[in-house]
């Protein structure tokens, strides 16, 4: 088994962040969608979104990793980008944790693990529709049906250890280390922000020391 890190959510390049409250408690807020709005996608103003500008209401909101539907799911394009060329090794049984970018209300950020998808099942390269299933809800499946977009792309199926975290933990450069070891260059002109950021940019594929402390953090 393996364990995936996913950097997920808006990050400092866009005009809207994911909250983090002063009791540890976030909101994870998704990127915008590329395409405009049309059923069967969602808008911001269809789900709970913080600290989001009041001209995005009406924009496709692409909620992936979705995990308090009554499915958890998760799609990448694991066979057209780069990031996500990882995700192809994976498979029922491997879980996918998700770091994203938070910000409190004094404006300070930093990256934390907030949630998981424990893989029970995959749909690979999906370049039609279909049908009918548990991937319905999925962001990328909502895009491909609302603009005839099949490129490809990957869903994920979580199982029932799949979950939001209730607080987020943060993840730093002491938990880099743990993660990854020390594989990773420290820039003295780049901040540990900037550091983490750019290393996460891809889906990372972990085993060993890694992906235990993974599974730790996120199902223990």
């Amino acid at each position: 088994m393996a364990a995936y890190l996913a950097n997920v959510g808006v990050n400092a390049g866009h005009a809207a962040t994911s909250p983090l409250f002063d009791d540890g408690t976030f909101a994870l807020t998704p990127i915008p969608e590329a395409q405009p709005w049309r059923p069967p996608m969602l808008r911001f103003a269809d789900i709970p979104a913080h600290t989001v500008p009041v001209s995005w209401s009406g924009r496709a909101a692409h909620l992936d990793p979705d995990l308090l539907g009554e499915i958890a799911t998760y799609g990448d394009n694991c066979r057209t980008a780069g990031r996500a060329f990882s995700l192809r090794r994976a498979q029922p049984g491997d879980l996918i944790a998700f770091v994203a970018r938070l910000e409190s209300a004094e404006r300070v950020a930093r990256f934390s693990i907030v949630g998981c998808l424990d893989v029970a099942d995959v749909l690979p390269d999906v370049e039609r529709d279909p049908g009918a299933g548990w991937w319905d809800s999925n962001a990328h499946v909502r895009r491909a049906r609302a603009h005839d977009t099949w490129n490809s792309f990957w869903v994920f199926r979580g199982g029932p250890s799949s979950r939001v975290l209730k607080q987020a933990v943060p993840f730093g450069r002491a938990e880099a280390a743990a993660v990854f070891g020390d594989s990773w260059l420290w820039r003295a002109n780049r901040t540990e922000l900037q550091t983490i950021g750019s290393y996460t940019r891809a889906v990372r594929r972990l085993e060993g020391e890694g992906e235990a402390w993974l599974r730790k953090t996120c199902l223990s």
